[in-house]
């Protein structure tokens, strides 16, 4: 049966709105206690898989897009299982982040930003279907939402915003749309820009996946909440016909894999990883013309 082409209308609801002095003074104000990850036993485990498992069969999932229609492909592991449709994005400046869940219903939700106004907005989903949508807090000026993950070990998505002038990163912790308090991430070497977050290294805290726009070299900055604990390089991905676009479980191991795409011919690559080191690839499906892949 032929899938419809989700559009809702836009039934957000406000969320309170960050101020630029408003956001320094957080930054600044922080409390260990909400901040800072519980260790790897007490606090909930990032989950590499469910992150964007759609349809909750256990296996990532990739998210489409072609111009603001959405859609998602189910795989099992590298296979393409089946697709549908997914909502169409709102016009005017609206991108499509990240995925998470962030009602704690169990779906993946998209993550949105718009570019103009530099606000964010929560799409609660149930599989492909738009179930309802909420206003996230208003970025700064200069800054822009680039990711999402749980940094600070309670099971709830918060935001990783960046700053391309300072190259500041910093970690907004989220209760569902709903701002908490924020703090300042580490700042980014030149030409290097986040791509997603995962735990690579399984120790229950989610991780900056960084790659090199210039070289095509990846690395992995570890975290304990908003603090880089630690470096190591990737394996290079080049930057001629691939692009990284970010991070999951494909190979079913626990650890998070490199998802590539190229361009040109549509053709998307896995890199199974151990933590930071390269241990196979595969090829997976090809995606139709004029459709990218947008996540992971």
């Amino acid at each position: 049966m032929k899938e419809r082409i989700i559009t809702p209308l836009i039934p957000f609801r406000k969320s309170i709105a960050l101020t630029l002095t408003g956001f320094l003074l957080a930054c600044f104000a922080q409390s260990a206690q909400s901040n800072e990850p519980t260790d790897g036993v007490g606090g909930q485990l990032p989950d590499v898989t469910q992150r964007y498992d759609f349809n909750l069969d256990g296996h990532p999932d990739f998210v489409l897009n072609r111009g603001p229609a959405t859609g998602i492909w189910y795989l099992d592991s590298i296979i393409f299982l089946s697709g549908a449709l997914a909502p169409t994005l709102p016009p005017f400046g609206w991108r499509l982040i990240d995925a998470a869940d962030f009602n704690g219903d169990g779906h993946p939700d998209y993550a949105l930003f718009n570019n103009s106004t530099r606000q964010t907005a929560i799409w609660y989903l149930n599989n492909n279907v738009f179930i309802s949508g909420a206003y996230g807090p208003t970025v700064p000026a200069g800054w822009a939402l680039v990711a999402v993950g749980d940094f600070n070990g309670d099971g709830k998505p918060d935001y990783v915003l960046y700053n391309s002038s300072t190259r500041q990163t910093a970690i907004w912790y989220l209760n569902n749309n709903v701002l908490v308090s924020a703090g300042f991430g580490p700042t980014l070497p030149f030409l290097w820009k986040i791509v997603g977050t995962a735990d690579f290294n399984l120790n229950g805290r989610t991780d900056y996946l960084l790659f090199n726009t210039n070289t095509g070299q990846t690395a992995i900055w570890y975290m304990s909440g908003r603090t880089r604990v630690g470096a190591v390089y990737g394996p290079s991905v080049g930057v001629t016909f691939y692009q990284l676009k970010g991070a999951a479980d494909y190979s079913g191991e626990g650890y998070p894999d490199y998802i590539l795409f190229n361009i040109s011919t549509h053709q998307t690559l896995i890199l199974f990883l151990h933590n930071n080191v390269s241990v196979g690839s595969a090829f997976g499906p090809t995606l139709p013309a004029e459709w990218t892949l947008t996540l992971p």
